[in-house]
């Protein structure tokens, strides 16, 4: 070992100083015993030799990194190469080039790990690997993503070769392993069709609101239950989480001595409440009806108010997961309109934990009926003798709260190392509750399937297919949701427009066009990923002029121009033709409008006289006509021979009827052609 010359643990972390015991290691490589995770209280978590370091006190949440030397499942690896893997994370923890996020630190570990592994499975030490033109090759087969990070990563590992004490590859045999990596196109997150999506969101919103309807006699029937709990454990509600379920007030079958009172069993006790019915239509199953199916609603409900905020914010279902009850806010722009917003933490590329998502207004159902179960939750954590709560989780508690009830299994019996409860996957709350979603509603449609292929670059087929259920997943809620708020009106429901149309509007405004006139930061990932929508929304419109049902007034020649680029460049290079604003396309009444230039003043919406021309103007030289809107453009032409009628012929209103009329009989006549 050598003396370490280290800058120390740069991971932003609440509780991190230069006097914690993980700072800096004194020796390189550190020492077994060395620990490198510790929580707020600087009890040890995990060591530096561990095979498993558990970075949950980091993460907030339930996070390990497995080394690939220790017993148990997984990808195993030599002696040799974990040490190295061991070293490599150290460098990234505590070296020149140390991560900020616990999140980076997992993705560098995640791209590099295949590598080792693969190494192992051919019998070298990946120090080695430049002397096995062929181990390269295989290594290039573990890969399917990440591929381009891993030449980064290890692009700067060369720069830290004498810290570090080797070198895995060299600039020569980087570029070696760079040819061999897949080139594989990323799947676009799938688009939910509106159909399912409208059929999901109304059934979130039936069980909010069913929530919020009793949400008086839930709450007296949970204050009872803890009351009874507390009684049969000697008046002290912290003793019955030692786990004795002869506690129970509910279990006839528990023995008691003679201080214990039996309520009867708890059915009696919910239909008491009024309650019965309820917990009935969201969580009974085959009539097995207990206490543990009361937590189980609360959990439901939980779980359904995150997925509805996931639904309107566009956030990230780790960002979901940290809100808190006081996260919803309303703030009044310098226009005088009310912007609805989340407040809460970001978790992606920047850490922020003061960030704002715009939403709709009808988030707040959701965030007041999981405030309500977090709260009756927190009456039970803070007589857990376990657990060592701060005035935060108790005054303002996390809405993703964990099952704190005396009854449950699942009630904490050590203090929590991580803050943030993990989250099942969309597709898993669904199966735990099969009350909550109808298979049939849900099962792939053959107008589903046209409008998810429509809006979505290279859908997998294997998993998207006729006949199918939909496989509802959180960030499939993200994409749908920045689409429906571009372009609101494909959501044909009127009260989801309703629902949408704040959104819509706000969203458009802070994120499209980049206003910022609220007094409180947006997240930043939110705007990237609105505009990023927004570029594939224009190469998605572009795309479709291909149709037969889209022709130019000045002939299919003009069309072939407008449309070229289509035929010359991929995907991706539309799309940053898109962002150069050199590809350019906008939905107008009469088709659409592929002008590069300077944006027409009139629009194409509201007042299509520029876009065929009046007078001695011709059609514009960008504008693109739609077939199948004829019948549209036919009353448009009946509305405005009304309006004509009774506006002064001398008038400026007038002349602008005239001029959109005939700009309409002009495209009229183009059609019928």
């Amino acid at each position: 070992m050598k003396i370490a010359n280290l800058v120390g643990l740069q991971i932003d972390l609440p509780f991190k100083n230069n006097d914690a015991p993980n700072f800096k290691p004194d020796t390189w490589p550190p020492s077994n015993d060395f620990p490198v995770i510790v929580d707020s209280f600087d009890n040890v978590i995990s060591r530096y030799g561990d095979t498993r370091w558990d970075l949950s006190p980091w993460a907030g949440r339930t996070l390990t990194i497995n080394f690939g030397d220790g017993p148990g499942k997984g990808k195993k690896l030599s002696t040799e190469n974990s040490s190295l893997l061991r070293q490599i994370v150290a460098w990234w923890i505590w070296g020149h080039d140390a991560v900020q996020t616990t999140a980076n630190l997992v993705h560098k570990f995640e791209a590099i790990k295949p590598l080792l592994f693969a190494c192992s499975n051919n019998g070298i030490s990946a120090t080695e690997l430049s002397k096995f033109p062929e181990v390269i090759k295989d290594v290039a087969s573990y890969y399917s993503s990440r591929a381009a990070k891993l030449i980064t990563y290890l692009s700067a590992l060369t720069y830290a070769k004498k810290e570090l004490g080797f070198v895995i590859l060299e600039k020569d045999d980087l570029k070696t392993l760079s040819d061999l990596l897949p080139n594989i196109s990323s799947i676009q997150t799938a688009y939910i069709p509106v159909r399912i999506w409208s059929y999901q969101i109304s059934r979130l919103r039936e069980c909010l609101e069913d929530y919020l309807t009793y949400s008086k006699e839930i709450e007296e029937c949970y204050n009872f239950c803890l009351d009874a709990y507390a009684f049969n454990a000697g008046g002290n509600l912290s003793d019955s989480f030692i786990g004795n379920k002869n506690y129970s007030p509910f279990n006839v079958s528990k023995k008691r001595n003679n201080n214990m009172v039996y309520h009867g069993e708890f059915k009696i006790i919910a239909k008491k409440f009024g309650i019965f019915k309820l917990l009935e239509r969201w969580v009974l199953v085959n009539d097995n009806f207990r206490l543990s199916s009361f937590s189980s609603y609360l959990t439901l409900v939980s779980n359904i108010g995150l997925a509805y905020c996931l639904n309107f914010s566009l956030m990230r279902v780790e960002e979901g997961s940290r809100l808190r009850a006081n996260c919803y806010e309303i703030e009044l722009d310098s226009q005088g309109d009310d912007i609805h917003m989340l407040r809460g933490v970001t978790t992606k590329t920047i850490e922020d934990n003061d960030a704002r998502w715009i939403v709709s207004p009808t988030v707040k159902i959701a965030v007041d009926a999981m405030s309500s179960v977090a709260k009756l939750r927190i009456k039970a954590a803070k007589d857990n003798p376990f657990l060592n709560l701060s005035k935060e989780d108790i005054d303002n508690p996390l809405l993703q709260s964990l099952t704190h009830e005396p009854w449950s299994s699942r009630a904490p019996k050590s203090q929590q190392t991580k803050l943030y409860k993990k989250i099942r996957s969309y597709n898993d709350i669904w199966t735990i509750w099969p009350k909550l979603f109808d298979s049939k509603e849900l099962t792939i449609t053959e107008s589903d399937m046209e409008i998810a292929n429509r809006l979505t670059y290279g859908l997998d087929s294997s998993k998207f297919f006729l006949g199918n259920t939909w496989p509802l997943a959180w960030h499939q809620l993200r994409r749908t949701g920045a689409v429906n708020m571009l372009a609101s009106g494909m959501v044909s429901e009127a009260s989801l427009q309703y629902q949408l149309k704040h959104a819509n509007r706000a969203m458009s405004q802070y994120y499209g066009k980049n206003y910022y006139r609220l007094k409180e930061p947006l997240n930043i990932n939110v705007q990237k990923y609105y505009l990023k929508e927004m570029y594939e929304s224009i190469v998605r419109d572009f795309k479709s002029l291909q149709s037969d049902h889209y022709i130019s007034p000045h002939g299919k020649k003009r069309k072939d121009q407008l449309i070229s680029k289509i035929s010359s460049k991929d995907h991706n290079q539309l799309i940053k033709a898109a962002k150069e604003g050199s590809l350019n396309y906008k939905q107008t009444f009469l088709g659409g409008c592929a002008n590069t230039g300077p944006p027409c003043p009139l629009g194409g919406i509201s007042n299509i006289s520029s876009c065929m021309g009046f007078g001695d103007e011709k059609p514009c030289r960008s504008v693109i006509l739609d077939k199948t809107k004829l019948t549209q453009i036919l009353q448009l032409k009946e509305v405005l021979n009304m309006q004509m009628k009774g506006v002064d012929i001398e008038s400026p209103s007038y002349e602008s009827l005239k001029a959109q009329l005939e700009s309409v009989e002009r495209a009229i006549n183009v059609i019928k052609k």
